[in-house]
């Protein structure tokens, strides 16, 4: 067979449509099924490799796919002629070419006699090399109806939406009832018409969506090239600053030392003239008493004493090491370290899944401008900031900390050893789903927090959640290659000593179809938890892992047996890295890292408590803004995604 023929291929297994075989299906999203894949009764769904939708195989229609069935003919005629043989009485011949009309392929010899008979000497005969896709356009086959055996279904019920005959239409008076040759070329020429227009219009609008993201990234990438210019001349400008300031302060130093000199000098110089003259003073005293008669000693009495007297009473200052222990001011050098750590960071200052579901089509790039502009003013208020007093610097330190919480969305970023760019860590708003909430084991209290007691003001409805003991997310986690992050705090108290594989808590993530299957998710397949129970292995309480429905980790003494406690957990679910991470914040360390999470679907958050009888549980969730994001805690997070 020729290599350039391009056979459709059946969007479930693969495997090309041949010529003569089976006819093609067609699936809701416009792509082939074959009917081996149909009839296969291992499933109860059928999934699409190509744009991977899943389809219910008893609430789904699979009509033949005429597309994929011409163009299975017209390449076998183009690439592969001798494979299609004549359909006139069987022959087997190798057709040479095909009437639309007869909607039949003729052999040589068949030609030749369709081209003497009367009846079928004017139909339009093509050659099988000649063909095109718009030849052979079948027209509507005369059929009979099945009930009305003699009356042929010329007539389109658009009510029924089937083809009757004029018998049945005296069983369909409030139908809308037209020729079906009529209701055939009004659905090829109008109706399919219209529904190419709007394709076609709603693809104009993707193309000119994806000309502003072309926009945006070019006015990124030299906005990016500003930035980094600016950032240069920003912080050259700030160590100019900071090395005038060691300059200044050099200076001052020197000086206040000068004057401990000066001072100390002029101290030697007057102590030196006091001990001249108590030296002279002493020197004489013992040469005057050795050498001098009586009354030389005597004349000389009143001098001598005199002079001596004057040196011994002369006063000598004390001075203190404290006088030399001059130091420099440390005031306010915490805040500078921290303002300059945390100047210029940038931030994404509003709901980016919002902003795309409000403002499709316009304000993307003002906005990034608008940001732009901001940041940039910002940066400059901030330097100068930097450049003034200790009070103005406390000051700019509250500014840099409002600038976090501007929006629901907290935007961190990560400086990954495998990218040369930051990647955002989006701290995602996630909420309770209090529409699925289990209200037979658990409820939401009136301070938004989950506990393992029974909702005695409301009854469990339809929609909710029966065997899970908890809730799930409002939404699935987004999958957009970012990591996101979310934590819960928990507050718990053990009623009793526990004992067997009591369950206390659960924190985790799994598709849609496992969400309610078991009161945990542990262990369910395509889910990935952290959850603490009571662990007869070690006798005590642990810290369990679980992937893929089996316990990867078990990690003991997460509290004792007793008394009230507080446990404060993190995720991180990384879609990009197929990695989920479960953090102990409260002890500042990674629990555990799971690889190769399976993210070709969408994963819900689930939360969990548990078993009121022995154990008091209540978990927060805190989420955007709220989540104390440290230098330290992003540390641990690009460790474990690295």
């Amino acid at each position: 067979m020729a290599t350039a023929m391009k056979l459709p291929r059946c969007g479930v297994c693969g495997i090309s449509f041949t010529y003569g075989g089976p006819d093609p299906h067609l699936l809701p999203c416009l792509h082939s099924v074959c009917q081996e894949c149909l009839n296969l009764g291992t499933s109860d769904t059928l999934t699409c490799d190509i744009c991977q939708e899943t389809f219910d195989k008893e609430q789904t229609d699979f009509p033949t796919d005429v597309v994929a069935i011409k163009d299975i003919f017209l390449q076998t005629a183009e690439y592969d002629g001798s494979a299609v043989l004549c359909t006139n009485k069987g022959d087997g011949n190798q057709a040479m070419s095909w009437c639309g009309e007869c909607e039949a392929l003729l052999c040589e010899h068949c030609q030749a006699g369709h081209e003497d008979m009367k009846i079928t000497r004017s139909h339009k005969v093509v050659p099988l090399e000649n063909l095109k896709s718009s030849d052979g356009v079948p027209i509507p086959k005369t059929a009979y109806c099945t009930e009305h055996v003699d009356h042929p279904l010329q007539l389109y019920d658009e009510t029924c939406e089937q083809r009757i005959c004029f018998k049945c239409r005296e069983n369909h008076g409030v139908c809308k009832v037209n020729d079906i040759t009529e209701a055939y070329q009004h659905l090829k020429e109008t109706v399919l018409d219209e529904e190419k227009k709007g394709l076609a219009k709603k693809i104009e609008t993707i193309s000119a969506i994806r000309e502003q993201i072309h926009t945006v990234v070019k006015l990124s990438e030299t906005k990016e090239e500003e930035g980094k210019d600016f950032l240069k001349h920003t912080f050259s400008d700030l160590r100019n600053t900071l090395n005038q300031r060691e300059e200044e302060l050099l200076l001052e130093l020197g000086q206040s030392f000068k004057a401990v000199y000066d001072v100390n000098n002029s101290r030697l110089y007057e102590l030196g003239k006091k001990e001249a003259k108590c030296d002279t003073a002493l020197g004489y005293c013992q040469k005057f008493a050795d050498m001098s008669s009586v009354d030389a000693i005597l004349n000389a009495k009143k001098t001598v004493l005199s002079r001596t007297s004057g040196c011994i009473a002369a006063k000598v200052s004390q001075v203190s090491e404290r006088e030399s222990s001059i130091t420099l001011s440390r005031k306010d050098l915490t805040d500078l370290k921290q303002s300059i750590s945390s100047f210029g960071e940038y931030y994404v200052p509003m709901d980016p899944q919002a902003e795309s579901q409000h403002h499709p089509e316009g304000s993307t790039i003002n906005a990034m401008k608008g940001n732009i502009k901001r940041l940039e003013a910002d940066n400059v208020s901030l330097l100068e900031a930097l450049k003034s007093r200790g009070q103005q610097i406390k000051e700019l330190t509250s500014t840099m900390e409002s600038l976090v919480r501007v929006s629901d969305v907290a935007v961190h970023f990560l400086r990954m050893p495998d990218v040369s760019f930051p990647v955002p860590l989006l701290c995602t708003p996630l909420k309770y789903d209090k529409d699925k909430v289990n209200l037979d084991k658990v409820h939401i209290n009136t301070e938004g927090d989950l506990v393992d007691r029974k909702s005695f003001t409301r009854v469990a409805g339809k929609g909710r959640l029966k065997k899970y003991w908890g809730t799930c997310s409002t939404a699935p986690l987004s999958q957009d290659g970012c990591p996101q992050y979310w934590e819960v705090e928990n507050r718990v108290s053990l009623d009793k000593l526990l004992s067997e594989n009591l369950l206390i808590l659960e924190v985790g993530v799994c598709r849609v179809e496992q969400r309610d299957v078991s009161h945990s998710i542990g262990g369910r397949p395509h889910s990935y938890c952290m959850i603490v129970s009571c662990c007869p292995i070690h006798g005590g309480i642990c810290r369990k892992i679980g992937k893929e429905g089996k316990r990867v980790l078990c990690l003991p003494d997460t509290l004792p047996n007793t008394a009230p406690h507080t446990l404060h957990y993190g995720v991180v679910y990384d879609d990009a890295r197929k990695k989920i991470v479960f953090i102990d914040v409260k002890e500042k360390k990674v629990m555990s890292t799971l690889d190769n999470v399976d993210c070709s679907e969408p994963l819900w958050p689930m939360f969990g408590v548990y078993n009121s009888g022995d154990v008091t549980v209540s978990m927060k969730l805190v989420v955007g803004s709220d989540i104390s994001m440290t230098e330290e805690k992003k540390a641990m997070i690009v460790k474990a995604l690295s």
